[in-house]
């Protein structure tokens, strides 16, 4: 894996706020191969050598910070997880943000599968044309993580409930730029027992 040195130029936000209601535990710390959930999601961006990465906490506030501080990357809590609305997290993950990165990848702490070979393929695709949000498909339907660009920041930071994440992209189809990948597991998050049971890998 080539690393494109414009990877630390870039920002990533981790949501990992929600209370997992189906999953009834924390969801993050499950085990994942020889890490857990959100390791591995770290790591992946990590590898990738993202220039910062910043994980939203909430319902499970101690068990995600706890788990974060194992990989020096920064936290920030979002006091209004109840309400679960992830337009709050976000909101909150983007306060912290350096305003001179080129752009900032929301990622959800629920899809360990991501690759760094897709990270830095949004990158490079997101070089061509800064303008545009990148957003990865598979068979034209849309997964994550999406990368926004500095310029929609501004933006997103204005948006009030109950306007939605979904609200803001259907204002800007016309502003994407999917990235197309070979696998479906952008699509895939980890909302229930059975779904965790059925994917995750065992340790080496």
């Amino acid at each position: 894996m080539k690393i494109n040195n414009a990877c630390s130029q870039y920002s990533t936000i981790i949501l990992s706020a929600g209370l997992s209601i189906r999953m009834k535990q924390c969801k993050q710390i499950l085990p994942w191969g020889n890490t857990t959930i959100l390791g591995r999601i770290i790591d992946v961006f990590q590898r990738c050598s993202i220039g910062e990465i910043v994980v939203v906490s909430g319902g499970y506030r101690s068990e995600v910070e706890a788990e974060v501080k194992k990989f020096g990357v920064n936290t920030i809590f979002n006091e209004k997880f109840e309400n679960g609305e992830m337009v709050d997290s976000v909101k909150k993950g983007l306060s912290t943000i350096d305003e001179t990165v080129d752009g900032v990848f929301i990622a959800l702490g629920d899809q360990p599968m991501i690759t760094s070979e897709d990270i830095i393929g949004m990158v490079n695709q997101h070089q061509s044309n800064k303008d545009k949000l990148v957003i990865p498909s598979y068979n034209w339907r849309r997964g994550h993580p999406w990368l926004i660009p500095q310029k929609f920041v501004p933006e997103l930071l204005e948006i009030q409930v109950p306007k939605t994440l979904r609200d803001f992209i259907n204002l800007h189809t016309e502003d994407i730029s999917y990235y197309p990948v070979k696998s479906s597991n952008i699509l895939a998050d980890l909302d229930s027992p059975e779904e965790y049971e059925r994917i995750k890998p065992k340790p080496n």
